[in-house]
């Protein structure tokens, strides 16, 4: 919430909190009552009513809707000047998966995140903002319509490296000290599936996360904090 806060106060619209948390929630509070907005302090059962859950650490907020962005020749040439961190999720479906790689995008420096306009495909919402614990304040969500052809035009600027459990794939270790020809954007694909066959035949690379063969794959968030470690983490 402080993330929140610090850096879309204006997209809260009202604030409940229960008691304990009240105490700490003063200069949240001040703010809203600045700009004539609605804050509460509710009994635990009436908040968990209202956030919809258990967990919901002893405060919610209600906020604006933010639209998703749309991805124009302006942000491509942006991106590429920038030479930009990129996550690209294909079909990814679950809410909490989708919160927990926008902490890890986050934690690592990635501030743009795309998504196609495909069923299934998780969005931002109550269950990934709440995994996301304040991620979602530093990451901006693009959507495509299709991201084979998305893919296709960031290939100018972008290295796209996906995974793939299928194949004698290299490293994410190898492909990274082999060199890359231009900045990395990862490539992550539905929870079962995995990415669509348009979307590899896309990409650069793909790359299998190694492991000890006891279970077939990692989930997709571990996954992408793995790669992100390894394509964007510091060295």
């Amino acid at each position: 919430m402080s993330a929140l806060f610090a850096q879309h106060p204006g997209d809260v619209l009202r604030l409940f909190f229960d008691p304990a948390t009240g105490k700490r929630a003063g200069e949240m509070c001040s703010y809203l009552a600045q700009h004539k907005r609605i804050y509460r302090q509710v009994p635990p059962d009436e908040l968990e009513k209202v956030a919809g859950t258990v967990h919901h650490g002893g405060i919610v907020a209600v906020i604006a809707a933010r639209p998703l962005r749309r991805v124009t020749p302006d942000v491509l040439a942006a991106w590429a000047q920038a030479q930009a961190p990129l996550l690209l999720l294909d079909r990814v479906s679950n809410a909490n998966n989708l919160g927990a790689i926008v902490r890890s995008a986050a934690y690592f420096g990635v501030r743009a995140v795309v998504v196609p306009d495909a069923p299934g495909q998780a969005l931002p919402g109550d269950a990934a903002y709440r995994v996301a614990e304040g991620g979602m304040e530093f990451v901006e969500f693009y959507r495509v319509p299709s991201l084979p052809e998305f893919c296709a035009a960031l290939k100018r600027s972008h290295y796209l490296i996906g995974t793939s459990l299928r194949g004698t794939q290299l490293s994410p270790r190898e492909v990274r000290d082999r060199g890359l020809p231009r900045p990395p954007a990862i490539v992550l694909g539905n929870e079962e599936k995995g990415i669509a066959p348009g979307v590899a035949a896309a990409c650069d690379r793909l790359v299998k996360i190694p492991g000890a063969d006891t279970v077939e794959s990692l989930n997709v968030s571990a996954a992408a904090a793995v790669l992100c470690w390894e394509f964007f983490g510091a060295r």
